[in-house]
């Protein structure tokens, strides 16, 4: 390891004096290293280029308006190079502090790219391993803030902030464990926004000891055993469940915001039908999948059935359909929301062809230019999303567990797919196998996606509906608050 430590410390010594050009040649070193090197070193060598990545970042976005492209080559590198670490097999068996690292990073990259809610995923994923890391827990409470700030729900803004108050707090705390000697690099910011948060949930009384877990899950044991599914799969259509998995946030209260103004000369109020929808479907494929996991088939159902045995040790029966009715519902999803977005931003677009991909991009291929550079901050991290889902250029930097997600997709709608619970049968191109508990993993995974970019939606018309009532755009909040720089803000739940 002594060779991969002292590319470390060739690392921190040029990111210390700001070298662009020697950290572009210790890129190209570590790429050397990469051609012979074990999974373990691998991991290593990964995060080391994203931390180099990290830092030609902030050297070249020194404008405010390369910090609100929506195309930064530096961090995508660093995106990609974070999920090949966190997706080698030898994670498990590094430090794990290191693995808090990587996570870390990966979570506060993503945030500043616009998905909170997928940064937060990564921050617990990081307190599962150790629930005291200072900067996943600063992260997740920076994440959690800026979340807040987008919400049009004013109820909520206090309980989330709270929360975000309680993760700066235990990040502070004496007890909490860094990786390196840079407790004071952070701890003035932190401390400086946590007494922020605390004087705001003083000037409106927000009351402490508010019991969060206070409201009834259900009448019968099926619906508060739902529920709870939901709950602790962060399923709700709720920006709460994304904070905590108390009864709170076990209702699907997310519509849209305010918006009556777009109607003037366009005719009958359509976004909230097309919203209802589309929560509508979500709920629909949610409710089914949690049946497949948690309820058999009637006895009655297949009975008097005859199926041959094809000698291939299929699975069959009606859940499977349900799970492949799910797996549909979850991803026609995306495709409803380009529908959305073309109609709300009046773009220029033929229905027949438009795709969660192609509805961000003009005939060129290029971004749109009514996106391009628009500091609408979840509005982007749904232009995000949908990369990891369609873009085959952006395969390697997509979510590990959605990489196969479309090809999946195809091969569901247009081809047989058997479930068997031992891999035994053989791929061709007319059938696929899979295991069920791998698809029923899949489906989840959309499903989680599926929900993410719902919320994405509805609040990125909120900033878009308040822009347009002040008539200027807000700063985009969410790409510059970022652990690497962090600086206190004015108003920032305001």
């Amino acid at each position: 390891m002594n060779a991969i430590e002292a590319i470390a410390k060739q690392i921190d010594a040029a990111i210390d004096c700001g070298d662009e050009l020697l950290l572009d040649q210790l890129t190209a070193k570590c790429q050397q290293r990469l051609e012979i090197a074990e999974s373990k070193e691998r991991i290593y060598l990964f995060y080391f280029q994203a931390n180099i990545h990290a830092a030609l970042a902030v050297l070249r976005n020194q404008s405010s308006a390369q910090t609100n492209a929506w195309e930064q080559p530096d961090e995508i590198q660093n995106i990609l190079l974070l999920r090949r670490a966190v997706k080698e097999p030898a994670l498990d068996t590094v430090d794990p502090i290191y693995q808090c690292s990587i996570r870390t990073n990966l979570a506060t990259r993503l945030f500043s790219l616009g998905r909170p809610i997928a940064s937060n995923e990564q921050s617990l994923s990081v307190m599962e391993i150790e629930p005291r890391f200072a900067k996943a827990l600063a992260t997740r409470a920076n994440a959690t803030c800026h979340y807040a700030r987008t919400l049009y729900d004013a109820g909520h803004k206090p309980i989330m902030l709270a929360n975000a108050l309680s993760l700066f707090d235990a990040a502070l705390n004496a007890n909490a464990v860094w990786e390196s000697e840079d407790y004071n690099k952070y701890v003035a910011p932190w401390t400086s926004t946590r007494n922020e948060i605390a004087e705001f949930l003083s000037d409106i009384t927000y009351d402490e000891t508010y019991d969060l877990n206070q409201w009834s899950l259900g009448k019968i044991p099926k619906e508060r055993h739902y529920r709870k599914w939901c709950l602790n799969n962060r399923l709700f259509l709720n920006p709460l469940n994304d904070m905590c998995t108390d009864s709170v946030a076990a209702t699907d209260v997310l519509h849209l915001p305010s918006h009556s103004h777009i109607y003037a000369n366009s005719g009958t109020p359509r976004f909230p039908a097309y919203f209802n929808l589309l929560k509508q479907e979500y709920i629909s494929a949610r409710y089914r999948l949690y049946n497949v996991i948690h309820e058999d088939d009637p006895e009655f159902l297949m009975r008097d059935v005859s199926m041959l045995d094809s000698g291939e040790n299929q699975v069959l029966g009606h859940c499977f359909e349900d799970l492949r009715s799910a797996f549909r519902s979850a991803y026609a999803i995306f495709d409803k929301i380009s529908l959305f977005l073309a109609d709300y931003y009046l773009l220029d677009i033929d229905l027949r062809h438009l795709t969660f991909r192609n509805v961000w991009l003009n005939k060129q291929g290029d971004l749109r230019s009514v996106f391009n550079g628009r500091q609408n901050w979840l509005l982007r991290g749904l232009y995000f999303l949908s990369k990891d889902l369609h873009d085959a250029s952006f395969t390697e930097v997509a979510e590990p567990d959605a990489v196969d997600l479309a090809r999946l997709r195809n091969q569901v709608e247009h081809r047989f797919v058997n479930f068997e619970h031992v891999p035994r049968g053989i791929n061709t191109e007319a059938q696929f196998f899979m295991l069920v508990d791998d698809f029923v993993a899949r489906s989840l995974r959309l499903l989680k996606l599926a929900r993410e970019a719902l919320i994405y939606l509805s609040l990125a018309m909120h900033w878009e509906e308040q822009s347009q009532q002040e008539g200027t755009e807000e700063v985009d909040e969410g790409s510059r608050f970022q652990a690497s720089r962090v600086e206190p803000r004015q108003n920032l739940w305001d």
